[in-house]
Order: C-alpha cells, then structure tokens, then sequence
C-alpha cells in the first residue's frame, strides 16, 4: 500500500513538469507571434511622395555608360609616340570612354603627360605638358551636331573658318589646325568620326607656338608638331580597319593649303575696307557700282593631286532660289578633261555667298574654270 502511494505522488510530479514544459513553450511562442503583429500594426507605412516618383522614373532612363571602348585600339601606341619623338617622352596617365546607345555616340578621351617633367608646385608649377586626345564615333550626324553644339561653345562650321590652315588628306576627310601661346589644336572630321588633339604646352617645350600667324615669322608646320601627328596616326587607325593603307603627311597637306587660307583673310580684310568704304559713301549719299556674278575664283592643286576651288557670289537685286555653279577642268592643251556642278541655295538679293570645295584630278590637270547660270 505504501509503495502504491509513492509511485501515485511520484506520477503527479512527472504529469505537472509535463503540463509546466508544455505551458512554457505555448506561452512562448504565442508571445513572439504577438509582439511580431503587434509590431506590424505599429510599423508606419511611407507613401512615396510624387517627387520621389518622378526621381525613381529618372533613375530608370536610360544613362551614358562608362564602356570599355574598341575605340582604343585607334589610338596611337606608346611604342609609336616614342618613334615619332625619337625618344620616350609622353606617357598615357588616363583614358576614358563613354557610350550612348539612344543617339549612337561613343566617345574615348585620353591624355598624355610629359614624362620628362617633374611636376614641382613652387618653382616649377604649371610646366608639365600634357595632350588631350578625343575620337566621337557617330552614327547620326544630326545627333552629332546637337551633341557637340552642348559640349563646345562655337560650332565646328565656325572652328573650321576660323582656323589657321585646313586641308582634306581624301575627299571624306576635312582637317583644320590653330595655335595660341599656350599651345595647338587639329581636329580631323570624317562621316564617322570626330577627331581632336589638344596640347597645353604653354613654355614652348615642344613646338614654338607663339609665333604669329601672318608674316614672315609666321608659325609653319613640320613633322614635330604632335598634334598633327596624333591626329594622323589615328586617321590611318580608322582606315587600316577599313582595309586601306594610306602614307600622306597630315602637316604637309595643311601647309599646301596655306595659300587658300591667307588668300581668304586677304579677301575679308578687303571686304571689310570696302564695306567701311561703301557705309562712308553711303552716309554721304554717293552709290558705288558692285561687280556681281563669281568673284575672287581660285584653283589650286597641291602635289597629292587634290584640287581647291574656292571663289564667291555676288548676287545682284534678284532674289534666287538656287545659282548654279558649272566648274570646267582642262588639260595643258585647255581640253576639257571632266565638269562638275554646284549648287547655291536661296541667295538673297545683293547677298555674298562663298564657297570652297574639293576634288581629285589625274596628272594631265593643268587649271579650271567657272561660270553660273545667272
């Protein structure tokens, strides 16, 4: 009887710790799912404002990229630096690409420094040359124009006529070279392309380039100055990838043109003192006749082979929707070999319009001549 009672107490305290373990537990886990809704319910719900909106759908467009560029491969090796300046002199210190898949540009930018210079910020400060170089790839030139007129103040139809000499080393191709004290651009301009080297070389280090730019001491272009050379490498870059070996000078085809160039500033110099001339005769009521047709005509082949033909306009008190130009190119004999055509667009009365072009002639070239229709 004794031993019935011991084992019946004994049972009542395992079935209470039972009940205890099972009690602790739900209790437990009731607890954490409680806290947990009550949390929920407490959690404070933010709305996303309308600005917050507008800057998530921002994000979302579609942004120019940093790529890693093909168009690297144009650019001229250090190797081929070294051979054009007989010397290990510039060193690449930075290149960047970017392309914009909604317009189709893709542009590398990179920059040499002048290895030879060490940069001291007291007595040396500001003398380390550098050179920036810049190829656009295009594939609208709409897109293009738009895209250059946000990254550049003056359009490249204005940079072109301003520039110190111009030269086209194929009929796709227009360059153009400037300088100042503190250094020397050439920009090169295919149906594809775009592309610039800029030097900062404002001691002189490389290049005299604070010569004048007219006169007997005017600056004249060899085979040392590196933008041009730049410039040509990655010319013949571009055309090597399109199976064609070329062996032209880039400096030699600018300077062939020289003539052009000066003969255009002597052409608005002459202008401006006519106009001077006519605005005082004008104001003291004396008129002065004007010669009107094709003025100022000139064909000029350099040794490559290329023709320059330039000339202007001068319309008389006759508005025209179009003038049509008729360029005839004789031989030595004065047969004529081939003609062109030409077209100006909505001249309006008493308007001056220039024009310049450009094209291939055989060995049996000698001149040409020109003629309008009105």
């Amino acid at each position: 009887m004794k031993n019935t009672v011991i084992f019946s107490i004994f049972a009542i305290l395992i079935i209470f710790s039972v009940q205890q373990l099972s009690f602790g537990e739900y209790t437990s886990a009731e607890r954490e799912q409680a806290v947990e809704e009550a949390h929920e319910k407490l959690k404070r719900k933010i709305i996303p404002s309308e600005k917050e909106e507008k800057e998530k759908e921002v994000v979302d467009e579609p942004k120019i990229t940093e790529t890693k560029s093909k168009l690297k491969k144009l650019l001229p090796t250090e190797e081929k630096l070294e051979e054009i300046t007989y010397r290990t002199i510039w060193q690449y210190v930075d290149k960047q690409s970017t392309l914009d898949d909604e317009v189709g540009i893709e542009t590398l930018t990179a920059f040499l420094r002048d290895i030879t210079r060490v940069y001291d910020p007291i007595i040396n400060k500001y003398k380390v040359s550098t050179i920036q170089i810049e190829i656009i790839k295009y594939e609208d030139i709409y897109e293009f124009e738009y895209y250059w007129d946000e990254i550049s103040v003056r359009t490249l139809e204005e940079i072109f006529n301003n520039a110190y000499l111009i030269g086209s080393p194929n009929e796709n191709v227009d360059c153009m070279f400037s300088h100042s004290k503190e250094g020397a651009v050439t920009i090169c301009k295919t149906d594809e392309y775009l592309v610039q080297s800029i030097i900062f070389d404002k001691y002189q280090e490389h290049y005299s380039y604070d010569k004048l730019k007219i006169g007997p001491k005017k600056l004249q272009l060899n085979q040392d100055e590196m933008t041009t050379r730049i410039v040509q490498e990655i010319l013949k870059n571009i055309e090597k990838k399109e199976g064609v070996e070329s062996d032209y000078q880039l400096y030699k085809i600018l300077e062939s043109n020289r003539e052009i160039i000066e003969n255009k500033n002597k052409i608005n110099e002459k202008e401006k003192n006519t106009d001077k001339k006519q605005d005082k005769k004008e104001s003291l009521g004396i008129e002065k006749d004007k010669k009107y047709g094709i003025q100022n005509f000139l064909c000029i082949k350099d040794e490559f082979g290329l023709v320059t033909i330039s000339g202007q306009f001068n319309n008389n008190q006759i508005k025209k929707d179009k003038v049509i130009l008729e360029i005839l190119f004789l031989d030595f004999e004065q047969n004529v070999i081939f003609k062109n055509t030409a077209n100006l667009l909505n001249v309006d009365e008493f308007e001056t319009k220039r024009f310049i072009g450009n094209t291939k002639a055989d060995k049996s070239f000698l001149t040409c001549t020109i003629k309008s229709d009105s």
